[in-house]
């Protein structure tokens, strides 16, 4: 499974790393555009918002008016149709005929029906309105302006619909819209107002005038006023039912159902951002009309709405594009003149790195870099001088290699002498000299090899026991040891001699002063990413005034007349140059009972990384 984070932080860090190696010009050219570039975006982005939400707002404010303007028109065209329907209802001829029986005969009937058409079509004969008028009269009779008599008007029921509104209205004009329950149907009549005739002098009922207004009557109204191109228009009752829409007719007679229906229904007028079942953002603005509670609103892609918006915002790149190259302009100009003198440094210490240590450089300032330059000539001059310097300690070195190599000749005549010893011991089958001297030899050959200042544990384990060969030769049955090394330490490199000095420590100050046997233990373990070396001796041990002592000063004076434990501090030494702060040392000790000392150093398993980095330090 791959870790998404680590992968981000890895190209983070390349990122960091190939900036960090860049030349110093294309840092400062690098910086100086970001300087300029970052606020001129910020300041363009703000600029472009700021303006984008004013031109937003300015828009919505100009629809809002609008909406209010096709409502007071919408208001106005009700207020016809109430009057209109009030001068049918006190109209004489009209209460004459309504008042009539219903069994008169025929031919007065068709008098009464020309009579009543010829009225009705005088009414509207001067308006140009998408109308139909029904006289419903108590009698029976049908009067109406269209070429059909809708079935629910030829049979009506009181107490259906606008009846009954009309019916418990009094007289009064009332409103009902047409509801559907498939969004698909085509409906003609959107709305209707009804009012219930009565007889002017008796108060009688009579029967009923029905005005019914088409859907594109009332689209007329709102279709004239400048619309935004994407806009959809609806007209809602008090209900929340659709009476008209633009250009989408499919919702007409349904509840609006928008996620927005709810923040419209509470409202008065206004506007406010949502966006579509798709994602889109757009703009509802919604007005209310105090006549009859009709709610007229306009939904605006705000696309549509920002495209004015587009020629601020190409300007605010073409100024963000100019201003950027100015900004390129001006880095690459001060990012040259600034790192001139520098370069100029650089190319002197190249001439210097080829051997050249004659160049001057010409600090004309007392700024930073001139500073530096002056520093530089200083350095070469001293340079030059080290360099003279080191020639004639190189020929003193050769003089003293070679009587190095003269002095040679002395540990090759003790490697002969001691394998002579070794061939006499075996033919006289002595076996105790034999094992000695080869010890013997083993760790002469051992101490002064050249080259390798890093050696595996196992070897260095090796020179430890023919040490501690040489060491039960002389003490006998008084020295005991254990040896304990995990197998899988062995492998990896320690220095050279590492513990050699603590088991000789170890024999002298702590088991040859002890009165009879002592055991000796040594033991190489791993713990965790280091390698911990014990020497620990049931010896004479020491006071705490004496390990006080070896922690200040680094050696002590034991009892016995010439020993002292100078081993310790030189390890010290030797772990610090070649591990620094990896490795450890800890001393424990109690008098009477012993010594316990242990060394940590780090894992390693090559020999020349320890080379190296004791060079560095």
């Amino acid at each position: 499974m791959i870790n998404s984070s680590k992968g981000g932080c890895g190209v983070r860090g390349k990122m960091g790393s190939y900036i960090l190696g860049m030349q110093l010009k294309n840092k400062l050219i690098l910086l100086f555009m970001l300087i300029a570039i970052i606020p001129l975006g910020v300041l363009g982005g703000f600029s472009y918002y700021k303006s984008a939400g004013l031109i937003l707002d300015k828009v919505c404010q100009t629809l809002l008016e609008s909406l209010s303007q096709v409502n007071y028109s919408i208001d106005y065209f009700v207020n016809d149709i109430e009057q209109l329907s009030m001068y049918i209802y006190g109209n004489e001829q009209v209460q004459s005929v309504l008042s009539k029986d219903g069994g008169r005969g025929l031919e007065e009937k068709h008098r009464d029906q020309k009579n009543m058409e010829g009225i009705l079509d005088s009414f509207i004969g001067f308006k140009s309105w998408e109308i139909e008028i029904y006289l419903l009269a108590e009698n029976g009779d049908r009067y109406f302006t269209g070429e059909l008599l809708p079935r629910e008007y030829d049979s009506f029921n009181e107490n259906w619909g606008l009846f009954r509104k009309a019916r418990l209205a009094m007289g009064n004009v009332v409103w009902d819209t047409h509801y559907s329950m498939k969004k698909t149907e085509d409906f003609g009549v959107v709305l209707s107002a009804g009012r219930l005739v009565k007889d002017i002098q008796t108060n009688e009922a009579l029967g009923y005038i029905v005005i019914d207004i088409r859907e594109a009557e009332i689209a007329n109204k709102y279709n004239k006023a400048e619309q935004v191109p994407g806009a959809q228009m609806y007209l809602l009752d008090r209900s929340g039912y659709i009476i008209s829409s633009s250009p989408s007719k499919l919702e007409v007679g349904t509840k609006l159902t928008e996620a927005f229906a709810e923040r419209v229904f509470t409202g008065t007028e206004g506007y406010f951002r949502t966006e579509d079942v798709d994602g889109n953002a757009q703009m509802v603005v919604y007005d209310t009309s105090q006549t009859t509670g009709f709610k007229l609103i306009s939904v605006v892609p705000v696309s549509a709405l920002t495209k004015d918006g587009e020629i601020i915002r190409n300007l605010t790149i073409v100024i963000m594009a100019a201003g950027i190259v100015l900004s390129v302009w001006l880095a690459i100009v001060l990012s040259v003149n600034v790192t001139r003198p520098l370069r100029k440094l650089r190319s002197l210490m190249r001439q210097a790195e080829t051997g050249n240590l004659s160049v001057v450089f010409p600090a004309e300032y007392d700024d930073e870099v001139g500073q530096l330059g002056r520093s530089f000539n200083k350095m070469v001059a001293q340079l030059h001088t080290l360099i003279e310097e080191g020639y004639h300690k190189q020929i003193r070195a050769q003089e003293a290699e070679i009587k190095a190599i003269q002095a040679q000749f002395n540990p090759h005549f003790l490697y002969n002498v001691l394998d002579s010893i070794n061939w006499m011991a075996r033919i006289h089958k002595i076996d105790d000299i034999s094992r000695t001297v080869v010890s013997l030899g083993e760790l002469l050959r051992f101490s002064i090899r050249k080259g390798q200042s890093l050696i595996t544990i196992k070897e260095d384990m090796q020179q430890i026991d023919n040490y501690l060969l040489l060491q039960k030769m002389r003490y006998r049955d008084k020295l005991n040891v254990s040896i304990l090394v995990d197998e899988d330490v062995t492998g990896y490199y320690t220095l050279k001699l590492l513990i050699q000095p603590l088991v000789e420590n170890a024999i002298s100050h702590g088991l040859e002063m002890k009165d009879g046997p002592g055991t000796l233990r040594i033991e190489c373990r791993r713990d965790g990413e280091r390698i911990r070396f014990t020497v620990a001796d049931d010896g004479i041990g020491m006071d705490k005034e004496q390990l006080r002592r070896i922690e200040l000063e680094g050696s002590y004076t034991s009892a016995k007349p010439g020993n002292t434990a100078i081993g310790l501090d030189n390890l010290r030494k030797r772990l610090q140059l070649y591990y620094g702060d990896e490795a450890g040392l800890n001393i424990q000790s109690e008098k009477g009972v012993g010594t316990t000392v242990t060394v940590w150093i780090p894992i390693r398993e090559q020999a020349g990384d320890e080379l190296d980095q004791a060079d560095d330090r």
